[in-house]
């Protein structure tokens, strides 16, 4: 049986674009296809979304524009990476879950960034994984080995390599925020669906693209299920 895997790309590994990084990303990508893997690849908006969400938000523009903001410019991101996958992908990011089912069924990978105000990319790379029958989802972070017990900056703050949805649901109360913009690890709604579908979540550091590999033997990382 072929087995499906959705990978949510942070926006900040994508932008500012560098071309050693994103070549080796693409062929990692393009690798998990070749051994057999079904493929969608979601995009944060990552510092590109919160440098101009900063900006309207000091001006006084609302938190639903602001998150229109951010789709945009998870958008742009995705729109880098699709361009880069093409064409294994299609040339351009999908915008509802509509579209990824279409283009997923003909074997194609679905880049997709944000869907629509209120819902964070992660919620998004959930809801797909969900309507795919995917049993794992790869987070790719910048920098962050996986879930710590706290703000990883905090002092005694420890990497945790295994947990349930439970302990990731007490540790996200205390640390993220559902501002626009402001999606920290992982946000509730994208944890709910996880949650009722059986979602396996690894975190992990993507900075060195080939950790994709890791993950998904699960050497990578911490590991969220239930």
């Amino acid at each position: 049986m072929v087995e499906s895997v959705v990978v949510k790309i942070s926006g900040s590994l994508v932008h500012p674009p560098r071309l050693d990084y994103l070549t080796r990303l693409r062929y990692v990508l393009w690798g998990l296809v070749d051994e057999g893997f079904r493929v969608a690849v979601v995009v944060g908006g990552g510092g590109l979304a919160r440098s101009y969400i900063d900006v309207l938000r000091r001006a006084g523009v609302g938190e639903a524009l602001l998150d229109e903001m951010g789709i945009e410019s998870s958008r742009l991101n995705a729109s880098l990476l699709a361009k880069l996958l093409y064409p294994r992908s299609l040339p351009y990011p999908l915008a509802s879950l509509r579209e990824v089912l279409e283009v997923f069924m003909t074997g194609l990978i679905p880049v997709s960034g944000g869907f629509q105000p209120g819902q964070s990319t992660n919620a998004v790379a959930a809801v797909i994984a969900e309507a795919l029958g995917a049993r794992t989802l790869l987070n790719c972070l910048k920098g962050v080995e996986g879930v710590y017990s706290d703000e990883p900056s905090t002092p005694g703050a420890r990497l945790l390599r295994r947990l349930t949805y439970r302990q990731l649901e007490d540790i996200l109360v205390r640390v993220s925020s559902q501002r626009a913009g402001s999606y920290t690890l992982w946000d509730m709604v994208a944890l709910s669906v996880a949650r009722r579908s059986g979602l396996r979540i690894v975190f992990f550091d993507c900075s060195n693209p080939a950790n994709i590999w890791g993950a998904l033997k699960g050497e990578k990382g911490s590991i969220v299920e239930g």
